[in-house]
């Protein structure tokens, strides 16, 4: 079965100096949810991996406060 995993690195623009390190996130998220799909893990299983990752990684602010949402609601 082929499987399809969409990742993306947030709402904003990326300044030149994260790009690279951005774009390597998010296709190395992917790589790891796609690899649970492969290995016969459920949908759920590949989500929360690639949350995960994102998570840990230092590039994003996943797992943290939004900026958008910070201004909102300050």
């Amino acid at each position: 079965m082929k499987t399809v995993i969409v990742v993306h690195g947030g709402v904003w623009a990326i300044p030149d100096m994260l790009a690279e390190a951005s774009v390597a996130g998010v296709k190395n998220a992917a790589q790891a949810g796609n690899a649970i799909l492969r290995n016969g893990g459920t949908a759920t299983d590949a989500v929360e991996k690639a949350v995960r990752y994102l998570e840990d990684d230092p590039t994003f602010d996943a797992g943290t406060v939004d900026p958008l949402q910070f201004c909102q609601v300050g």
